[in-house]
């Protein structure tokens, strides 16, 4: 019987280390959470979806100030409004050098919600396949970063998106990077007017 009540002992004080223990880890584990710059947002548009986190180049930041401004603007010139989305996606889907894994994809806020999935798939089997972990601040790999983002035309149109018509902008950009290397240097978008949001829905 002594050996029995002993036993039950040591089963408690087993339990409580375990549970004392776990209490620790989740205290650590949120504050590492809370200090960590990549889940930290610095502004963010809230009608619109549109956020801005520390990790965010500084011509991305100087676009997403103007954005900002535009949409709070009681008449929002559209126009204005695409070429600010089409360069803050290309400079979020092609500066790879803040992304912290692979699967961490630029540019998602600014394409319709019916795209999200399929192009995250993709650039997670394209462009950033080959991204090294950097979630301990020590990655070695260079990986390019976007200088500038030129507006070479746009053009006002229709398009049809789902069987249903929308007004459209067509815009051509040419990509400007800090160091000369063999990534996409230009590319074209269309970008939809959906109820006062502007979508893109295609990039070629």
């Amino acid at each position: 019987m002594v050996f029995v009540k002993k036993s039950k002992i040591k089963i408690v004080f087993v339990l409580v280390g375990i549970i004392l223990f776990s209490l620790l880890f989740l205290n650590l584990y949120n504050d590492f959470l809370k200090d960590n710059s990549y889940d930290k947002k610095l502004s963010s548009i809230n009608s619109y979806g549109y956020t801005l986190s520390p990790t965010d180049t500084k011509v991305y930041k100087d676009n997403y100030k103007l954005l900002e401004d535009l949409l709070n603007q009681d008449n929002i010139n559209f126009e204005e409004y695409a070429k600010l989305i089409s360069k803050l996606f290309v400079i979020d889907v092609f500066t790879l050098d803040n992304k912290v894994a692979s699967t961490d994809i630029g540019g998602l806020e600014f394409i319709h919600n019916d795209l999200k999935d399929n192009f995250k798939e993709n650039m997670e089997s394209t462009l950033y396949k080959h991204i090294e972990s950097n979630l301990d601040g020590n990655r070695k790999q260079s990986l390019p970063i976007v200088k500038d983002v030129i507006i070479n035309s746009v053009f006002e149109t229709k398009y049809i998106y789902n069987n249903t018509e929308y007004s459209a902008y067509l815009i051509s950009l040419s990509i400007e990077y800090e160091k000369d290397n063999d990534y996409q240097k230009n590319i074209k978008l269309t970008i939809i007017n959906d109820n006062n949001k502007l979508y893109i829905v295609k990039g070629e």
